[in-house]
């Protein structure tokens, strides 16, 4: 099964999310933050689907967060932030990588921050490929 780009917190969605996610898949939430003047901000966070099955009420994988390792459910994962995308979104900052707030320069502070999101890039993938050697067996 090929992964649609975004599953939301329906009972169809939940069922498509079950049906198409395999280990290995990274999957991507969307964050809104209050930021100074009345506007939203928004960060993402990157997880891994693991080969750990959940085991009640449905039987889906575990997702594990790239950077802190924590665990939880995939459903419920999807319940709590009502939306899950397999497609890295842009424009966004990853919420592993928070912006340094005293940057000396604007050349320093951009190159900074794609050095610290490819570094989180790379740990995402590892974890990635080590979920999808894992299901192999």
């Amino acid at each position: 099964m090929t992964l649609k780009a975004h599953y939301s917190a329906t009972r169809g969605g939940k069922k498509d999310l079950l049906r198409d996610i395999r280990p290995g898949d990274l999957i991507y939430v969307v964050h809104e933050h209050s930021a100074p003047a009345g506007s939203a901000a928004r960060s993402y966070s990157e997880y891994v689907v693991t080969d750990e099955k959940d085991f009640w009420p449905n039987l889906g994988f575990k997702v594990e967060n790239t950077i802190t390792g924590g665990k939880d459910s995939l459903t419920g994962l999807l319940c709590r932030e009502r939306d899950i995308y397999t497609v890295k979104p842009h424009g966004m900052s990853n919420r592993a990588a928070p912006e340094p707030m005293d940057a000396y320069t604007d050349a320093a502070h951009q190159a900074a921050m794609r050095v610290t999101e490819i570094h989180a890039e790379q740990a995402a993938e590892d974890l990635a490929a080590r979920y999808r050697r894992l299901a192999r067996r």
